[in-house]
């Protein structure tokens, strides 16, 4: 047996004697004797490690048959994949005015018809097959809440179609939270709303500047009331937009929350992500010019692994180190725009060059436009977090080089990062049968 391509080895000076073994392929992890990680490499692993290590992906029989293997790697994970996941536009107006917002001058009273609900109903229903046994919605905008009715007028039609089939149908709301009042949750609970997710940048002073509403009135208090008042009935997400400038900041905000009694137990998650810079011809409402063009800006290794960190510690849910494929590479999952064209990736809408269809005409062959399948590449191949990055977003690649015919390579923000976070979960989160420890 061999040490698997796809591990990354650390030094672990909290129990002296052990090093830290991870697994880009399977995000397991575990401690290892130095002298059982040294008979790996010289061929003496007593048989009874083999098994364990094995599972774990740390070990493997063939390096070159594992690098082939992982050629398939996605293939597998859309064959297992049992959801068909939908993004959907309800709309692009809004009553906020962020200063960063990525559909900048699209902005406006442009809102999904009833005719276009309808064919997305009967595109939903198509394009669930046989072997699918979820169906998964997340409404999103412009601002979801404002459409309403007709969020409401989809999920009883989706409901019914999915009881009939035997299978599940729920439902989320990427929303900036304030019109989400109780009595619409309780509303939409019984339709198969599951959570929302819902941005709060920092504390108040920086929030109030980066996300008011379109009166200039800051948004905090309200978004923090509608909180308060849904918490114990619907899952929440809370989403953050940093700039190198800013993040620092960013903590503060666990200080009101938990002031609030939006404690841990009572949000799903918190994922703090850098505000993305706007591609050439795409201005903001605000004619916003900054923002992040690559996860190797040197400041993200510090900007990430600190907030995270101060998420974790005061016991927030963040999310996990794994394998993250961009969405153009995931089967059954789509983004429906409020006006019937189809595409890959929210932040494509609007961009013609990047529709993949239309609710009315259906699906074109997306995989040369958009390059699918780019990170097979004797580059990629080769790299050690190939099954964390599988090439990068390539809407990254848009912002940054007008094209997505390059890769997003990650291997320096990799390089400078996986060892806080993994040890941050060995820190913070509870032991999982993934995390062991081998004498």
């Amino acid at each position: 047996m061999k040490l698997s391509h796809y591990v990354k080895v650390y030094p672990y000076d909290e129990k002296p004697g052990y090093i830290l073994m991870y697994s880009t392929k399977k995000s397991s992890k575990i401690l290892l004797r130095e002298e059982t990680f040294n008979s790996i490499l010289n061929g003496s692993l007593p048989a009874n490690h083999s098994v364990a290590l094995s599972k774990l992906g740390m070990i493997v029989t063939d390096i070159d048959a594992e690098k082939n293997e992982m050629l398939g790697f996605l293939d597998k994970i859309n064959e297992m994949n049992q959801t068909l996941n939908m993004t959907v536009v309800m709309n692009l107006d809004c009553n906020f005015n962020c200063v960063y917002c990525y559909e900048g001058d699209m902005k406006g009273k442009l809102y999904m018809t009833d005719k276009t609900a309808g064919l997305l109903v009967d595109f939903i229903k198509n394009r669930f097959t046989g072997r699918k046994k979820t169906i998964n919605i997340d409404f999103f905008g412009g601002e979801p809440m404002l459409s309403m009715d007709m969020i409401k007028a989809i999920s009883e039609e989706m409901k019914a179609f999915a009881k009939d089939r035997g299978v599940t149908y729920s439902f989320s709301l990427v929303t900036n939270g304030s019109l989400f009042k109780r009595r619409y949750a309780e509303e939409l609970i019984s339709l198969g709303l599951t959570g929302i997710k819902t941005t709060i940048d920092g504390p108040p002073e920086i929030h109030n500047a980066t996300r008011p509403f379109k009166s200039g009135a800051g948004s905090f208090d309200s978004i923090i009331e509608n909180l308060k008042q849904t918490c114990d009935i619907v899952n929440i997400i809370i989403g953050g937009n940093y700039t190198s400038d800013n993040y620092k900041k960013f903590p503060l905000l666990f200080d009101y929350l938990d002031k609030e009694g939006l404690t841990p137990d009572r949000i799903s998650e918190v994922r703090f992500a850098p505000v993305i810079k706007n591609p050439g011809g795409v201005s903001s409402l605000a004619d916003y010019t900054d923002g992040l063009m690559s996860l190797n800006e040197p400041w993200m290794t510090q900007a990430g692994t600190l907030l995270r960190e101060e998420a974790l510690k005061r016991g927030y849910k963040s999310s996990k180190v794994m394998p993250s494929p961009c969405q153009i590479d995931v089967d059954d999952y789509y983004v429906v725009n409020y006006d019937g064209g189809i595409y890959k990736c929210h932040s494509f809408i609007g961009k013609k060059d990047f529709e993949i269809g239309d609710l009315r005409t259906g699906l074109s062959d997306y995989r040369h436009s958009h390059k699918r399948d780019i990170w097979k590449n004797s580059e990629c191949r080769e790299c050690v977090y190939l099954p964390l990055c599988f090439g990068g977003c390539q809407y990254m690649s848009y912002v940054r080089d007008g094209r997505v015919d390059k890769i997003d390579c990650r291997k320096p923000y990799l390089d400078a990062a996986l060892e806080t976070l993994i040890k941050q979960d060995i820190r913070y989160r509870p032991p999982r049968k993934d995390s062991r420890q081998i004498h």
